[in-house]
């Protein structure tokens, strides 16, 4: 897994520190079968963790290893998993120092302990873990700490929410377990409260104080081998994380027909692989209906523009809202308007979201189908809220200047909308995109939000339903957006956990 996980810890006397930091070097030179030492840059070991300043800064409240480190190799793979008190490549070490300060300052969990994630493209994105550990001589008797974990892929690191948060919980609570015993040893030989209260009545509290500094995590566990445990459990969670999660092409959405060229296929950093096509790249999105296949020849984004123009903004911003937040969606008209219709209506939502019944006999309910397509002759409900109905009138009943295409919805917009249907319209309205063009940025949005879909979707199976709102906004998403993520979400899997 292409990221780096760090151990911070709030100094009284320095402020946020990074204390430990785990990254992975691979060497992708797979014709060279044989066993390193290393496996990246060999020059990582001439440097220091820390600089010459900041070592002599460091108290200990900031110091773990200095210059010692810790190395395991995973020879498969050709991976070294490499720990220090610090990066040792200088880019990361900025942007973890920054993470640190943010992680044990300003980005911190609603209930001061817990997870969070800020980041940018700029400065890269962090999963924050913050929590305490218990500390006999600590302000407060406790130590304030965080473990981050830093990537560049902003989607992959929030894929990997549950998992990482699973297993940095089992990091913590063994920590705390080993503080908290520590500390009740300390406390009882010698109550740290009463001492402290004593101090203040006799007035020598502050100058008692300025002589204590902060302790090292190895005597707040009272555990030798402490750093060595986080180094294990480091090192595992990112061997695991390569081998269990990794960065896929959207297959849903490409020609089943392309070839991939298997033997030349490119190393990319750890827990990825690129692969050279033969053939460009096409996306296909067959409905998998049979009776659709008299207009797949058409491009379903020239279908949908032409319908906007016929409706007018007001109600394709109604068929859109329906289509993209589950309401039923049903095509009455002539056969050829409607199949074309409910093809490119279709292809704005995911596959497991799309049950689509073409030229039905009579009306079925949205139970059974959310896309329904029927002839003029065939009954069908009154407009209500839950049926969103496209009016297609055939050219032999129109009269002068009246409309070929009429919603009947008696629903009402939100005050917001969605996100992807604001996106969507903006799209649509953009004379500059060409229809192929527009064609492979809704492909693009559909993946975009089935994948936000999906992480929510995991992480209410497993319970963590307090998180989902910050996890939301993280995401990019909002209150606007839960109704269609809960409607997408339905053709997952109903245990994710």
């Amino acid at each position: 897994m292409n990221a780096a996980i760090a151990l911070c810890s709030f100094c009284e006397m320095h402020g946020p520190k990074i204390i430990f930091t785990t990254q992975t070097y691979k060497n992708n030179d797979n014709q060279n079968v044989e066993k390193l030492k290393f496996y990246g840059p060999k020059e990582i070991f001439t440097k220091n963790s820390s600089p010459q300043s900041e070592v002599q800064q460091d108290c200990g409240g900031c110091h773990s290893l200095g210059d010692l480190k810790y190395l395991s190799n995973e020879h498969e793979t050709r991976t070294s998993f490499l720990s220090a008190q610090q990066s040792l490549l200088i880019d990361i070490d900025n942007l973890l120092k920054h993470a640190c300060i943010r992680s044990l300052s300003c980005e911190v969990h609603p209930g001061k302990e817990g997870v969070c994630y800020f980041g940018d493209d700029n400065r890269g994105h962090v999963l924050s873990h913050t929590f305490t550990l218990k500390d006999a001589q600590a302000r407060g008797f406790r130590r304030w700490c965080s473990f981050i974990v830093f990537m560049r892929d902003k989607q992959f690191l929030l894929n990997m929410w549950p998992f990482l948060v699973d297993n940095l919980k089992e990091v913590i609570r063994e920590l705390q377990d080993y503080a908290e015993r520590n500390y009740n040893i300390e406390e009882a030989e010698c109550p740290q409260r009463a001492v402290r209260l004593s101090n203040a009545n006799n007035g020598t509290s502050s100058q008692a104080n300025a002589n204590k500094y902060p302790r090292t995590l190895t005597k707040i566990t009272n555990e030798k081998h402490v750093y060595v445990r986080i180094h294990m459990w480091l090192v595992w969670i990112l061997s695991a994380g390569a081998r269990h999660f990794v960065e896929v092409l959207p297959f849903s959405l490409l020609d089943d027909k392309m070839n991939f060229n298997l033997k030349d296929n490119i190393g990319g950093p750890t827990g990825y692989m690129l692969f050279n096509a033969k053939l460009p790249v096409t996306l296909n999105l067959d409905l998998d209906v049979p009776q659709i296949d008299e207009v797949t020849n058409t491009c379903p984004t020239t279908i949908l523009r032409n319908l906007r123009e016929v409706l007018g903004r007001e109600q394709f911003r109604q068929i859109l809202f329906a289509v993209l937040t589950g309401v039923q969606v049903l095509v009455r008209g002539p056969k050829l308007p409607t199949l074309k219709s409910l093809y490119s209506l279709c292809s704005l939502v995911p596959k497991a979201c799309r049950r689509v019944q073409i030229q039905a006999v009579q009306y079925l309910d949205s139970n059974v189908c959310n896309f329904i397509g029927v002839d003029t002759t065939i009954a069908v409900p009154l407009p209500c809220s839950h049926v969103c109905r496209l009016d297609i009138i055939p050219p032999e009943h129109r009269t002068e200047n009246s409309q070929s295409h009429v919603i009947r919805w008696t629903g009402v917009l939100p005050p917001k909308l969605p996100t992807l249907l604001i996106k969507m319209e903006k799209s649509i309205e953009n004379e500059n995109l060409t229809d192929s063009v527009l064609r492979s940025h809704f492909a693009a949005l559909q993946e975009e939000w089935a994948n936000i879909a999906k992480v929510l979707h995991t992480m209410r199976g497993r319970g963590c339903r307090g998180d989902l709102p910050g996890l939301m906004l993280s995401l990019g998403a909002g209150p606007q957006d839960q109704k269609l993520l809960d409607v997408w979400s339905m053709g997952l899997p109903s245990n994710p956990a």
